[in-house]
């Protein structure tokens, strides 16, 4: 009886649902491999990210990071480049955002080339290594160094040198302003890498003391940088005791002596270019407002075909005018035109315009004689005009961009009004006096030109001498090079270049450090949100289709 109940009891329950247990398995298997998939989908970006250094840079000035044009320069890198730090990783990653700004940068240049390795070293511990690059290299090596290394060349940095620090002389504070470290590094691999490395002598003292006027020093030490961080090797020489040697030197750069040269002087320039005879040196003449009387250097240029007119170049049409400022101040500059294509090209934006401020007309003599040619290189349109006076002081050349900028601006037209500014700050000249600006002769006015010089030895072949002159120094003021407006930096750069040679330049700017907002726009927010809610979301979805499905089943 007992039995039979048991038998009635077990009958009574429901068998086993063999179907329902297939779809459970199916469905516990499918929200296992989907978790499997996200968990290694998270791994893989984990490890691209790591590895290809794949980061959205959402700071506004994009300080992590670096330009379209030093990833296609260091695309182009056929040399084996190290990268070593003498640091730890986790020194850059466990410090202040300015290190790890350092670091995504190195990563991007190891990302950006095969040929790039970028390598950290501890030489605390390990003081080998640095004794590893020592011998490619003057100075020391010391702790958070970092070293650029090939062709057994080496360019050393400090962490230090990638910032632009201001220091407060009264609070005893200093503030870190901008970030260059893109320029540093590229400029260091560019020096090492180069196949034909150029010297420069920059013959910028006299017995000790600058050769320049006083207002162009912020021009001259960016001249410097500029030859530098597109890797020439710079090195400053004094024409009276120093010695001008062809044999040190591929470029001289003279930087608009306020004084004329003596005999001698200019006699090393000769002896300099004409190189025993094998020429094949080149030479940068600036020219300046704040210039005396040069008849020795007027001499020297008369030779290559070059006169520098004792005015100022002016550009009358308001179209072709540009507002700048300079070290200097503010005022009116013509926007230079392109007059030879070749020395233009390979410039990354050629829209971009040229200014030149406080320009000394560049006469061109001829185009051509027995062994010479001249090329002007940048020029006013037709409707440039030379201001004329013998010799400008600050004061008289500031009364007359006061002037331009006046009628420019529309705010004065009254030219005697100007005059009498002039007359204020300087008596002028009666020349002066009497000058009418709308009654000038307008013509376009070069701004800047070559004089080449060719030789053929015995065996037929060319050798060569160029002699590049600028008309004003102001061309190359910080403040207008260090901003993408204007296209100055890397025209030059590129004309020098030219000229010499050399075959590639970046020209990169700053980065500005002063507010670090990170700004997200619309599309960037939109993506964002996206990529939060899209794998909730999911699961969600692929769960309420197993459940349905179950239930339907």
């Amino acid at each position: 009886m007992a039995k039979d109940i048991m038998n009635e009891e077990l009958k009574q329950k429901k068998p086993f649902n063999k179907r329902k247990l297939k779809y459970g398995v199916v469905s516990t298997i499918i929200v296992i491999v989907f978790i499997a998939v996200v968990v290694v989908l998270n791994v893989v970006v984990g490890v691209l990210t790591e590895r290809k250094n794949l980061k959205l840079d959402l700071t506004d000035q994009k300080y992590y990071e670096v330009s379209q044009e030093t990833l296609d320069y260091l695309a182009g890198i056929d040399t084996e480049v190290e990268i070593a730090v003498m640091a730890e990783e986790n020194d850059f990653l466990l410090s202040n955002t300015y290190m790890k700004m350092v670091l995504e940068t190195m990563k991007k240049y190891e990302n950006a080339s095969d040929k790039i390795t970028l390598n950290f070293y501890d030489i605390i511990t390990n003081p080998d290594v640095a004794a590893k690059f020592s011998k490619y290299y003057n100075g020391e090596i010391t702790q958070s160094n970092i070293v650029i290394v090939a062709n057994e060349r080496a360019e050393v940095l400090n962490v230090n040198d990638l910032f632009t620090i201001t220091s407060d002389y009264y609070s005893g504070t200093s503030s870190i302003d901008n970030y260059k470290g893109e320029q540093e590094l590229t400029s260091a691999i560019m020096t090492v890498t180069d196949a034909n490395p150029q010297t420069v002598a920059l013959v910028s003292l006299y017995n000790g003391s600058p050769i320049f006027h006083q207002y162009n020093q912020y021009s001259v030490l960016e001249i410097q940088s500029l030859l530098d961080k597109n890797g020439y090797e710079v090195v400053e020489v004094d024409l009276m005791t120093g010695e001008l040697s062809p044999e040190e030197y591929d470029i001289a750069v003279l930087p608009a002596p306020v004084n004329d040269l003596t005999e001698n002087d200019i006699k090393k320039l000769e002896d300099f270019l004409y190189n025993g005879g094998n020429l094949d040196k080149d030479m940068i003449y600036i020219a300046s407002t704040y210039q005396y009387a040069t008849p020795n250097i007027n001499d020297f240029l008369e030779v290559w075909g070059v006169e520098i007119g004792d005015s100022i170049v002016y550009e009358y049409s308001e179209e072709y005018n540009q507002y700048v400022t300079t070290y200097l101040g503010q005022g009116t500059a013509p926007i230079a035109q392109i007059a030879e294509e070749e020395f233009s090209a390979g410039l990354s934006n050629t829209k971009l315009p040229v200014v030149v401020p406080s320009a000394r007309p560049v006469n061109l003599l001829w185009d051509a004689n027995t062994d010479r040619e001249t090329t002007a290189l940048l020029k006013t349109t037709d409707t440039g005009f030379a201001y004329p006076k013998e010799f400008y002081t600050p004061e008289e050349e500031a009364a007359i961009i006061e002037e331009m900028m006046a009628e420019a601006e529309g705010e004065n037209a009254d030219e005697e009004g100007a005059e009498a500014e002039a007359t204020e700050a300087e008596e002028p000249t009666e020349e002066t006096t009497e000058f009418d600006i709308e009654a000038a002769e307008k013509s376009a006015q070069t701004l800047m030109a070559v004089s080449k010089k060719l030789f053929f030895d015995a065996d037929n072949v060319t050798h060569e001498n160029n002699l590049m002159v600028i008309g004003s120094t102001l061309m190359l003021d910080p403040n207008i090079t260090s901003v993408t407006t204007y296209n100055n930096a890397e025209y030059v750069i590129n004309a020098i270049n030219k000229m010499c040679g050399k075959e590639s330049s970046v020209i990169i700017a700053e980065k500005d450090l002063t507010t670090q907002p990170i700004s997200v726009t619309a599309d960037q927010k939109s993506t964002i949100t996206n990529v939060i809610y899209f794998i909730p979301i999911a699961i969600l979805v692929v769960g309420a289709l197993v459940i349905i499905r179950r239930r339907n089943r």
